[in-house]
């Protein structure tokens, strides 16, 4: 008998020890039971939802937001998210720095952020208030 074969009397014992667990009284006779829980995600379809109901300006928009998702980096984006929620589309002065911390990029990604921004939403961040950041 050679090594190979002891260790496979071995595994075999191993693979054949019963389970001790419970098994839960219902499978095989609920479906409920077999399924796994839904995972899906409620905030697409509530999107669809919306999508379908929105005017033509709005699934327009819409369209804008997700090809400009799509052109802008990671850092471009978390910059747009912390000048909408905590300056609502102005730039204030010393606005970039703050937003170049927060956002955990340099000053040049800001500025592009917004150029690229700008183009697919004219007028979404201050044009007066930018000359000053």
């Amino acid at each position: 008998m050679s090594e190979h074969d002891d260790y496979g009397e071995l595994q075999a014992m191993a693979e054949n020890v019963a389970d001790p667990g419970p098994v839960a009284p219902f499978v095989g006779l609920d479906r409920y039971f077999d399924e796994p829980s839904p995972s899906g995600d409620g905030r697409a379809d509530g999107l669809l939802g919306w999508a379908a109901r929105a005017s033509k300006a709005q699934r327009g928009g819409l369209c804008r937001f997700a090809a400009w998702c799509v052109k802008a980096t990671d850092s471009e984006r978390r910059v747009i998210m912390v000048f909408m929620s905590r300056y609502e589309g102005r730039v204030p002065l010393g606005a970039v720095r703050d937003v170049a911390a927060v956002a955990g990029c340099d000053r040049k990604t800001v500025q592009r952020a917004v150029a690229r921004f700008v183009r697919y939403f004219p007028g979404a961040i201050s044009e007066t208030r930018r000359s000053n950041g």
